[in-house]
């Protein structure tokens, strides 16, 4: 009975998360190519602007903001879009019976996969930069696995919320600008004054970027304090996620 119900949660998922990539570049003429065209365009206006102002130049600077963009876009993309996505759902939770998890996790998978074809062409040029080491996919995987279940615990945790306090769609909006430059993604921690180091040594999103940069781009990777630290973060947030969805779910068609 346990294993019918899983297969069929992960049918479910799969097939949300067609329909999801399908509809995101229905009548598009690029289609796919905007995968890696976005954070071109924001890698090349960003490069040229900050790489005036920044007293300590970073090696390989549009990779390292090019790795940067793509992990920041596949996190705030699939959070901004999680969010509110029961309550635009409304109408299909009203007519059927199903693990309300699916809406929010099939926005994650489809950004997801975005996310690793687009990787997966950013490798190229790493590979003839000769920055990249065979000994750091461990590193590499790490990170990746770090990022998507921060994703999807965050993703949860804002999305149940948001049924009952739709305030929270707008606080993430917001927070996530103030995120992003609170995060070592156009500049080097090199640059943050020492005595406010611990903020930015708190925010999983660093250890994150470190772990791909170190991996990728030969950087200097987090501590193992502060990668321990974050990482319990991370285990937190997925738990408080998954607790607080399942809690609120059994309410969502009252408050839908």
């Amino acid at each position: 009975m346990y294993d019918q119900s899983m297969r069929h949660f992960f049918e479910l998922l799969w097939g949300m998360t067609e329909k999801e990539l399908r509809a995101r570049y229905k009548y598009t003429v690029l289609g796919f190519f905007w995968l890696v065209l976005n954070p071109i365009l924001q890698m090349l206006v960003i490069g040229f602007i900050f790489t005036f102002f920044m007293k300590e130049p970073i090696g390989n600077y549009y990779y390292y903001l090019f790795i940067g963009l793509l992990i920041w876009n596949f996190f705030s993309l699939s959070l901004t879009k999680a969010t509110p996505s029961i309550v635009y759902e409304r109408s299909l939770i009203k007519k059927a019976r199903f693990p309300h998890a699916v809406i929010p996790l099939s926005i994650i998978l489809s950004s997801f996969m975005h996310f690793v074809l687009a990787f997966g062409l950013f490798l190229v040029p790493v590979f003839f930069l000769g920055t990249f080491s065979l000994t750091r996919i461990p590193q590499l995987l790490f990170g990746i696995i770090l990022l998507t279940t921060f994703t999807g615990g965050l993703s949860l945790l804002t999305t149940a919320l948001n049924v009952r306090f739709r305030d929270i769609n707008f606080f993430v909006q917001a927070v996530l600008i103030v995120w992003f430059y609170a995060t070592p993604i156009i500049y080097s921690l090199t640059m943050i004054p020492q005595h406010l180091l611990w903020l930015w040594r708190i925010n999983p999103m660093t250890s994150i970027l470190q772990l791909f940069q170190h991996a990728l781009l030969d950087g200097i990777p987090p501590g193992p304090l502060m990668l321990a630290v974050n990482t319990g973060i991370v285990m937190v947030i997925v738990v408080l996620g998954i607790f607080v969805f399942q809690s609120e779910s059994k309410f969502f068609d009252d408050w839908v």
